[in-house]
């Protein structure tokens, strides 16, 4: 096959929910259909997705619904040149379509935990023409879950998650920003479970930064199983907003003076690129993949995960330091380049051509 008659391409996506994953199977379908217009794209999704809601402007676009793992593999409609996987689920249907029909199929890993290293999952993985990870950490990882089991390290390839360039509703940010008036706004956004996001560790440090700062607001968005328990053990520090989860989320980035982040595993986290995109200066911890994108002192400020004493010093360091600030903003700005969306969409177009081609040898 050659690169002139790849004319079709499936994207597998299982979650019910939509988050960081989601967004990014978004972004590649749309930018995809923006530099190949001919391009078929079938989206295979269980029922119950929210994606195509956010997929309704891509054009000939055919959305096929399915119950899981096992759905759907007999439709003529799935059928595709190449299939690409964007979540765990999605990796087993690919896995068991190729096993039926011998259709090549791609990998992505998002996050950074080890893979179990099962059967099954050597199956799956050895089965892939390829693998990508969002980040060097999770490449890294992915090649440990295996070791010698599967010697398969020169399919994995480095393709960084994008950024969404979505813009603010001006009226919008300015309603939401009456509420803050006069209060700088700490802004945190992630899944309100902390054995992932760590909000117990910014709680620690905002309790501790408002006894000096008490003007100071922290805006924390999001929705998960720690909501209850977490909006417990912050009772005692008003300063701390449990906003929930937000469709218009890059209103409330609009209304940040600064984001922390203080995740315990990240694969890379995406949502800092919108951060920076918005010139928000940054703090995160430095998990897995996120000094891929926090460099300290040249695009944020890292502190060591779970540090709760480390993260308070980097938020009084920050708070109020304009020079900083603009340092850390435009060096941002700077190394957002090669998270572009155009730039992600073309990497994978030619890892499908590598494939499809032969230049990529199981």
């Amino acid at each position: 096959m050659t690169a002139s008659s790849i004319s079709s391409i499936a994207h597998i996506n299982l979650a019910k929910g939509f988050r960081g994953g989601e967004r990014q199977t978004v972004l590649l379908i749309k930018h995809l259909k923006i530099a190949r217009p001919d391009l078929r794209q079938v989206l295979i999704c269980h029922r119950n997705s929210a994606l195509p809601a956010y997929l309704e402007d891509v054009p000939d676009l055919d959305i096929v619904p399915v119950a899981g793992a096992l759905g759907g593999h007999f439709s003529g409609r799935v059928r595709a040149d190449i299939y690409q996987a964007h979540e765990a689920k999605a990796c087993h249907w690919a896995a068991i379509h190729r096993l039926l029909f011998r259709t090549p199929f791609v990998i992505c890993r998002r996050v950074p935990q080890l893979v179990r290293n099962n059967m099954f999952n050597r199956f799956v993985y050895r089965t892939a023409a390829a693998t990508v990870s969002i980040s060097q950490s999770i490449r890294e990882s992915v090649i440990r879950s295996f070791g010698r089991d599967l010697n398969f390290s020169g399919r994995i390839f480095l393709i960084y998650d994008a950024i969404t360039h979505q813009e603010a509703d001006p009226a919008r940010v300015a309603e939401i920003r009456k509420g803050y008036a006069g209060h700088p706004v700490f802004g945190h956004i992630g899944a309100y479970v902390d054995r992932h996001k760590g909000q117990r560790i910014l709680i620690a440090a905002a309790r501790e930064f408002v006894r000096k700062h008490p003007e100071a607001r922290f805006v924390l968005l999001g929705a998960g199983a720690d909501e209850e328990t977490l909006r417990a053990e912050s009772a005692d520090v008003p300063q701390i907003e449990w906003a929930g989860f937000k469709n218009d989320v890059m209103n409330y980035i609009e209304c940040m003076d600064y984001f922390v982040f203080p995740s315990r595993n990240e694969g890379l986290g995406s949502v800092l690129l919108d951060i920076m995109d918005h010139r928000i200066p940054v703090i995160a911890s430095d998990a897995d993949g996120i000094p891929e994108v926090v460099i300290h002192n040249r695009t944020g400020l890292l502190f060591p995960n779970g540090d709760s004493a480390a993260l308070l010093a980097a938020m009084e360091r920050l708070y109020g330091n304009t020079e900083l600030k603009q340092t850390l903003t435009a060096g941002a700005a700077e190394n957002l380049a090669k998270f572009a969306p155009e730039h992600m969409a073309d990497r994978y177009w030619r890892l499908y051509q590598d494939i499809l081609e032969g230049r990529i040898k199981s």
